[in-house]
């Protein structure tokens, strides 16, 4: 009867191990057929990851997202950029995106513009369907942010890499200043033309900003002049923040 006491607690854990075991292997996978390249990159589900592509940067045809039956988010996207940083647009029956999913499909993504090289590849949970515009073949998006710092004389202009879709820190391009005024440029493709940033000066601290009436620790486009530096009226700046969290306070 002891021997049947100990065994029977190791028989009921049995099916807790198998679990634990499950495939939780997230993995994009880049391919060439005709030119037998290929490249298998591993990532984790949970939180965004940016990885060049293990072995290979192409140029590639295609590009699959497989998802071990252990993954939890199903949904999971990831996304491709090219030498220019710019998001390579794939194709997938009548679906167009610049991210793509696995949907428990064999069916590969195309790039739709041809044989490609790939620089870096993201997986972020915060990525959806169709969250950008996505031009059509042989056309460009107009999708530049910038935001300019000026001390009344000499400018300097700062660009923003990830169109809006999530929070973006940046270091002011050329000087740190001091400056008295900024200025925000969305272009019309860009989703989300009510995008808010913030400047910081050296220490951290938000600088508010003043445009007419409206007086802030954020600021928008709005297609208006200049913001100017309110408290301080002139300061040095440290960073620029977008986040599309900011709202008009």
């Amino acid at each position: 009867m002891h021997y049947i006491t100990f065994l029977l607690p190791l028989l009921t854990a049995t099916p807790s191990f198998a679990a634990a075991a499950q495939d939780t292997t997230v993995q994009v996978i880049l391919s060439d057929s005709a030119a037998e390249l290929g490249s298998q990159t591993r990532f984790i589900e949970n939180f965004r990851q940016t990885k060049k592509p293990t072995d290979s940067t192409g140029p590639f045809q295609t590009v699959a997202l497989r998802l071990g039956e252990g993954v939890k988010n199903k949904a999971l996207r990831c996304k491709t950029l090219d030498s220019r940083n710019n998001p390579i647009v794939v194709t997938r029956g009548e679906n167009v995106d610049t991210t793509f999913a696995d949907g428990g499909e064999a069916k590969e993504w195309v790039l739709r513009d041809g044989r490609q090289k790939g620089k870096t590849i993201i997986c972020d949970p915060a990525f959806v369907k169709a969250a950008v515009p996505v031009a059509k073949s042989g056309e460009a998006l107009d999708l530049d942010i910038r935001v300019t710092l000026s001390d009344g004389n000499l400018a300097t202009q700062t660009a923003f890499r990830a169109t809006g879709l999530e929070r973006e820190r940046q270091n002011p391009v050329g000087s740190s200043g001091p400056h008295n005024s900024v200025t925000l440029s969305v272009d019309k493709d860009v989703k989300n033309q009510g995008l808010r940033f913030q400047v910081l000066d050296l220490q951290g601290d938000v600088i508010e900003v003043v445009r007419g009436e409206n007086e802030d620790v954020t600021f928008a486009d709005g297609g208006q002049p200049a913001w100017a530096f309110l408290e301080p009226a002139s300061s040095k700046v440290g960073s620029i923040v977008c986040d599309p969290g900011f709202a008009v306070a």
